[in-house]
């Protein structure tokens, strides 16, 4: 999918110069190996976390465990993962992108290994454990492709990383039931080998998206100063202003889409737990068999609808019609979804309904995600998309037991129409959040502009990834030709001067 589309609009230098918006920094240039890269590390998470199912049964035997504790295997992953995923997004806002992502994927790789070595079931659970901390990096990949891609582009790029999570959703539990047959051991082994040679390919060719962002250029002084002395011989750092401050917090429009996100996905979860169950119990006369093959082939074409509308239907269709219709399908689908699996009197049309659910996840996720990043400020993207992130690992940990207690007290269809209502309820909290204004940055006067340049010439280092030498030299010319045209371009709003000295 990603190869029949026009690569993102900064993913060369000389496009990226030409097409640098006002009043930040500018975008960094990414080949289109370094988005696949980026694409093969969310494949990779996904796949390392379903590749375990298959295998179930061989943890259970070989360590005798009952079928509860080898339950919480799944549990701890989800949980470990939702810590992770908003530290990790604050970490990448503040060092980079790339050290994440890769000591990430050390991490997969260690882990994958660590659980093929396990010698007992605790240490089966530490080395799934790590694995779910080592797999909270959605957030940073989203940040990544929201880094290097244009409000109009987002959108887009995101929805394949939902296109690389269904490919990880089929590979994984078909691997694991392949590699069952040599042994539980071997199938970690292959699992760690395609996470290390994951972090092979990245070494060389995953850039970092951040490079020159750690400077405002065109912020106010006060926000670029260097420490200056007190007259005592120590610095004092400058103190941070008000819009400095809004900069780096969450604005309050985005917790639509986050509470919105965790009743998404906690009704999503929720409906996955029961789906066995209510397929057995339904359809299949109790027999556990063959609702499991049933389950089983309907988990497969769930990846492969997931794969077909973020890889070939999203693009055109937010084209055509834009985000806010697309959304609104996308909640109509799942609603509709919902009550049909809920009334569906035979497994086929069940089947039916769930894809029409799916379906209309696909369409909502990456918007909602891509509309987040025009509410914040591109040095959160991290730590915003992190928290959405974390909140939906939580409706995951959660949602299945809550489900599965209302599924056994209450009616069978509770639960599917429960999941429709709280899609109504999300819906309308993303429609709050559209209607909020997306994040401008304050155009600087010129003489502020000026200041910062010259802050930039008389200090001794520049502050960032390139701190010395000619590199130091090349960022503070750029950043003086980036000030220098904000500068112009403000000055000639305000004033309608068309330039003024150097």
């Amino acid at each position: 999918a990603l190869s029949a589309a026009p690569p993102p609009h900064h993913c060369f230098p000389d496009r990226a110069q030409r097409a640098a918006p006002p009043f930040r920094s500018a975008m960094p240039s990414v080949s289109k190996g370094a988005l696949w890269t980026v694409y093969l590390v969310m494949l990779m998470d996904t796949l390392n976390f379903g590749i375990v199912f298959p295998l179930l049964p061989s943890i259970a035997k070989r360590f005798g465990a009952s079928a509860t504790l080898v339950g919480s295997m799944a549990t701890t992953y989800s949980f470990c993962q939702m810590v992770a995923t908003p530290v990790l997004g604050y970490i990448s806002d503040k060092y980079g992108r790339r050290p994440v992502l890769l000591i990430a994927l050390l991490g997969s790789t260690l882990s994958s290994f660590g659980t093929g070595f396990a010698w007992n079931f605790s240490a089966l659970i530490a080395a799934r454990c790590i694995n779910g901390l080592a797999g909270g990096t959605v957030g940073v990949v989203n940040a990544y492709i929201a880094d290097v891609t244009t409000k109009e582009e987002k959108s887009v790029y995101m929805s394949y990383i939902s296109a690389a999570n269904s490919i990880g959703i089929v590979l994984g539990p078909a691997l694991g039931g392949l590699l069952c047959h040599w042994g539980f051991r071997e199938a970690c082994y292959v699992s760690g080998a395609l996470s290390g040679l994951n972090l092979l390919v990245a070494l060389p060719l995953l850039k970092e998206s951040r490079w020159a962002q750690a400077r405002e250029v065109t912020a106010p002084l006060a926000e670029n100063a260097a420490p200056v002395g007190d007259g005592d011989g120590q610095t004092a750092e400058p103190a941070e202003p008000a819009a400095a401050s809004r900069r780096h917090t969450v604005p309050c429009p985005a917790y639509y889409l986050y509470f919105s996100s965790f009743l998404l996905i906690f009704g999503f979860a929720a409906m996955e737990s029961i789906v066995s169950y209510y397929l057995m119990d339904r359809y299949f006369g109790g027999d556990d068999k063959k609702a499991a093959q049933f389950y089983g082939l309907l988990f497969t074409f769930v990846g492969i609808v997931m794969f077909l509308v973020a890889g070939f239907i999203y693009r055109p269709a937010k084209n055509r019609f834009g985000e806010v219709p697309l959304v609104v399908v996308g909640m109509f689908l799942r609603t509709l979804g919902f009550v049909g699996q809920a009334l569906a009197p035979t497994q086929y049309l069940f089947a039916v309904a769930l894809m029409v659910v799916v379906c209309g996840n696909q369409l909502i996720f990456p918007t909602t995600a891509s509309k987040l990043t025009t509410m914040c400020h591109h040095s959160i993207y991290g730590k915003a998309l992190g928290l959405q992130q974390s909140l939906q690992a939580l409706a995951r940990v959660i949602g299945p037991s809550l489900f599965g207690v209302a599924y056994d007290n209450l009616t069978h269809e509770f639960s599917f129409y429960a999941c429709a209502a709280m899609t109504v309820i999300a819906g309308v909290l993303v429609l709050l959040a559209f209607r909020a204004r997306p994040y401008v940055e304050e155009a600087p006067s010129p003489a502020e502009v000026r200041d910062n340049i010259d802050e930039m010439d008389r200090s001794t280092s520049f502050s960032g990834p390139l701190t010395a030498g000619d590199e130091s030299l090349t960022v503070r010319k750029l950043a003086r030709s980036i000030s220098m045209d904000a500068a112009v371009e403000a000055e000639a709003e305000g004033s309608g001067t068309q330039s003024f000295g150097a």
